[in-house]
């Protein structure tokens, strides 16, 4: 059969026919590089303290280390995102891959401290910009209808890879060094820049919106293999591009006007606190917990425990903001995140109680991520919402960028781990505390944005 195309209808023809070979082998790929990520992001924890000692550097330095490869991923993040839009979605998410491969397997060659922070630094950049880029290329090639179902499974296999690699970074390092641990890493990373050279398409909507119809035919035909569809009608120019409307930005002082200032400071104190539990405990639970005296291989459980409970939270935490709402989800969630901690903290040598604890750590740990996101959502007015929820997004990357050398800095002043841990129990407490003031400030504010939307 043929098929005409005219501008804008790439998705309609996706939408229109049932899921092809290729788009499985698409969203296989794009899960794969997720996947990997996450596997990559798990190495260094579980390897930072063989590495201390093999570097001759203090535990403690590798807070810096954290944050840095923190940093590299929040500008990656930007940077590469920037691009995708201009150059196209696949030529950056193969250069991602590639500089993920070529700075792991360096990771796996430094030779002293400085060298460690240059290589995750940059490391951090191609493993922040090859996530956004990844989501956005498989979700257009799936049904809009399952274009969110979609994007929360790809989204999983960050967690997934997380907990795969926990495992397995702490068999190989505890069977062949932490050199090792990188040389998988990068070679796998490789391998999957390959096979994105060979089989991922870029984005169809990239291509059109360019007028690259010789390369959007080639992708069709392999899409809906056994059809003719005819991309000669579409035509890029200067008017289509025009005709798509800017979107004006809000200033950042309007979300706090109107008697918002209150509520949202609590919210991103709630954000801050949040993302810096979590971020602290996929990051030094596991050299703590060795120094406390627990194996390898034993670390590399309780920490797969969490990635798979973060997997879990996160996917259910729509569900049940949905259900119980916001505010009941995250009290709970906070409450309880905070308790186990503590718990850890009693239980530092005792595996039998480390390995659910993990669990129970990721599980509220990723519904503390994502119910303060639901509530910037319903309380702040649509013409500022986007502006909140992107400042609530920052104040997130703030607590993952600072918690980590904050604890290296007190594990340097002699900090034992069951008082680190401790403290950092106190993060997701406070964030309770916090969380009381908002429901007790939700209702006037709620009131003032009912008037001004």
């Amino acid at each position: 059969m043929q098929s005409t195309a005219t501008p804008g209808v790439a998705a309609a023809l996706i939408d229109s026919r049932p899921l092809s070979a290729y788009q499985r082998l698409i969203l296989v790929l794009c899960g794969s590089v997720i996947f990997l990520d996450g596997l990559d992001t798990q190495s260094i924890s579980v390897a930072t303290k063989a590495m201390a000692h093999a570097l001759d550097v203090p535990l403690a330095s590798f807070g810096v280390v954290f944050s840095v490869l923190q940093l590299g991923g929040l500008i990656g993040t930007f940077v590469f995102g920037y691009l995708a839009d201009r150059v196209g979605r696949r030529p950056l998410v193969i250069a991602a891959a590639l500089l993920i491969g070529a700075l792991t397997l360096g990771t796996a060659s430094v030779e002293n401290y400085t060298q460690l922070l240059i290589v995750r630094f940059l490391g951090g950049i191609g493993l922040g910009g090859i996530f956004p880029c990844v989501l956005a290329l498989g979700a257009e090639y799936v049904h809009s209808r399952s274009r969110g179902l979609a994007v929360a499974v790809l989204f999983a296999n960050y967690s997934l890879g997380a907990a795969v690699g926990a495992v397995v970074n702490g068999y190989v390092l505890a069977h062949f060094g932490w050199r090792a641990v990188y040389v998988v890493g990068g070679a796998l990373s490789i391998a999957a820049a390959l096979a994105i050279v060979a089989w991922l398409p870029e984005s169809p909507h990239f291509l059109i919106s360019r007028g690259k119809t010789h390369k959007l035919r080639a992708v069709f035909s392999r899409l809906f293999p056994g059809e003719t569809i005819d991309v000669d009608q579409l035509r890029l120019n200067a008017a289509a591009g025009a005709a798509q409307v800017a979107r004006k930005g809000v200033p950042v002082r309007e979300i706090f006007s109107e008697g918002r200032a209150g509520i949202t400071l609590l919210l991103l104190g709630i954000l801050m606190l949040s993302y810096a539990t979590i971020k602290v405990m996929t990051v030094w639970l596991t050299p703590l917990l060795q120094t406390a005296g627990i194996s390898v291989v034993q670390t590399s459980y309780v920490l797969a425990s969490l990635d798979i409970g973060s997997m879990l939270g996160l996917g259910l935490a729509g569900y049940l903001v949905s259900r119980f709402g916001p505010t009941r989800s995250l009290l709970p969630a906070l409450l309880v995140l905070a308790v186990t901690t503590v718990v850890v903290a009693f239980e530092v040598t005792r595996f039998a109680a480390l390995l659910p604890s993990g669990f129970v750590i990721g599980f509220t740990g990723g519904i503390g991520q994502s119910a303060p996101l639901a509530l910037f959502a319903l309380i702040f007015p649509t013409r500022v919402r986007s502006t909140a929820l992107g400042l609530g997004g920052a104040a997130g990357q703030i607590g993952k960028i600072g918690s980590p050398m904050l604890v290296g800095a007190v594990l340097a002043n002699g900090w034992k781990p069951d008082t680190i841990l401790f403290a950092v129990a106190l993060l997701p407490a406070i964030g309770v505390l916090l969380m009381l003031l908002v429901r007790l400030s939700r209702r006037y504010a709620v009131a003032s944005v009912s008037q001004s939307a």
